[in-house]
């Protein structure tokens, strides 16, 4: 199981065994590197555990058992005799060293459509600020012995070439928001956003994923999209999907929503970089630990809705979102895309009846469309989520709307007219110097 564990790794003597595992650690000397060490270990093996036996760490806590070589190999020794060890059980109550504050009560009204224990089981009662490496290990346990999570994130043109600096993540007993600004953080939550073992309750999780992998180096695994099973519960209907945002999907399925998203949209129209700032203002952090404390009971909801108990056909749906983030990855930047013939990838994201916009793993901010009723034509067999290959056949002034064309077999890509530099569609036509004069 511990053959990644960095310096040499520790054996594992004897087999598991109720819900432990004894582990010999060399090396490990005094309190704090003790349980630095201890934490990591925990998180490694559960890690492990989850991949191979993933119904080992869903149904039974797992703890781990230190047998220190030294005398002064576990300064926070427990128990007596020849034997001293240092325990760290999963699952828990746990202390933090970060800060921490409590969550709003649940409504009386989701109480009443939902059920008192099913509102005490599913939603958090307190949240904690991580802004260090050494406090993200502290967390590890509680994320990786977790079957389910809520997770979203938060930045500055958040997507493949902006900024994520918040990551926010729920369990059913707190809300954790991790500075994804201060080094060390992202890289401690590898384990737990690659584990296929824990599921992720994401809205949207496309330009989020993105972020990750161009920044972090992180692919999401394990992701429940609330957006594509919105999408699911009204094609089931027979009605047309839209993207609606998460305040919307909590409103109309929980009867909440989070009463700071509209301050919060207002102060990101003042100044877009609030994200960036440290620290991060009251009305910032009360917003974040809102926008995921819903989400695991989201998620039973949703699942009950469509008759889904398990959540496996949203999991099944939501894996095209979560390698969104792969897509177009041939293009440097966002103006390598304003070249007409440029074959790239695009994901239906919602159309009309008279247009299609399509998202392209090119930021945020720029998404690709299809207009013209010929073009539309070869689209229509496309679901919310597909991805078709396509073609640039224009784009707007500002470079923020690519109009694309589909490609097909046989089909060639016509060439721009002998006067096109940038023109009518998207660009500029060539012009004479100002001040030059004809004979």
């Amino acid at each position: 199981f511990l053959t990644q564990f960095p310096r040499a790794p520790p054996t594992i003597a004897p087999a598991f065994r109720n819900g432990v595992f004894c582990v010999m650690a060399p090396g490990l000397s005094g309190a704090r590197g003790a349980s630095t060490s201890a934490t990591r270990l925990v998180a490694s093996i559960t890690y492990r555990v989850d991949r191979q036996v993933p119904l080992l760490a869903r149904r039974r806590p797992v703890a781990l058992v230190l047998r220190p070589s030294g005398p002064a190999a576990c300064g926070a020794a427990v128990g007596s005799g020849s034997g001293s060890r240092c325990a760290l059980g999963l699952g828990a109550a746990r202390h933090f060293s970060a800060e921490r504050w409590p969550l709003p009560e649940a409504p009386g009204e989701l109480r009443g459509l939902v059920g008192a224990s099913a509102t005490e089981e599913l939603v958090p009662r307190e949240a904690v600020l991580v802004d260090s490496p050494a406090s993200a290990d502290e967390c590890l346990p509680d994320l990786l012995s977790a079957r389910l999570l809520g997770v979203d994130c938060e930045g500055v043109a958040l997507g493949r070439w902006g900024r994520l600096c918040l990551c926010q993540i729920s369990t059913t007993e707190r809300v954790y928001l991790f500075d994804a600004l201060s080094e060390g953080v992202m890289d401690a939550l590898c384990p737990v956003l690659q584990s296929p073992a824990v599921v992720k309750v994401m809205h949207d999780c496309r330009e989020d994923a993105s972020a990750m992998l161009s920044q972090f180096g992180v692919e999401m695994v394990g992701v429940f999209d609330s957006q594509v099973a919105h999408t699911m519960l009204l094609q089931q209907r027979s009605t047309r999907p839209y993207q609606i945002s998460l305040n919307e999907l909590l409103k109309a399925t929980l009867h909440v929503e989070n009463d700071t998203a509209r301050r919060l949209g207002e102060a990101m129209r003042e100044d877009p970089n609030i994200w960036f700032y440290r620290p991060l203002q009251p009305h910032l952090v009360t917003y974040a630990a809102q926008d995921v404390m819903y989400l695991p009971l989201l998620h039973r909801r949703l699942c009950d809705v469509l008759g889904d108990p398990s959540g496996g056909r949203v999991l099944a749906n939501s894996r095209k979102y979560a390698e969104y983030a792969r897509m177009n990855l041939h293009l440097r930047s966002p103006k390598a895309a304003e070249r007409r013939g440029l074959r790239l990838q695009a994901m239906l994201a919602t159309q009309t009846e008279t247009a299609m916009y399509l998202k392209l793993n090119l930021g945020a901010q720029r998404q690709g469309a299809v207009s013209r009723p010929e073009a539309l034509a070869n689209f229509r067999d496309l679901q919310f989520g597909d991805i078709a290959d396509c073609w640039v056949s224009a784009w707007n002034p500002s470079g923020t709307i690519l109009f694309l064309e589909r490609l097909q077999a046989g089909v060639g890509i016509p060439e721009p007219p002998t006067d096109f530099t940038s023109g009518k569609y998207g660009r500029r036509k060539g012009r004479r110097p100002r001040g030059a004069h004809e004979d």
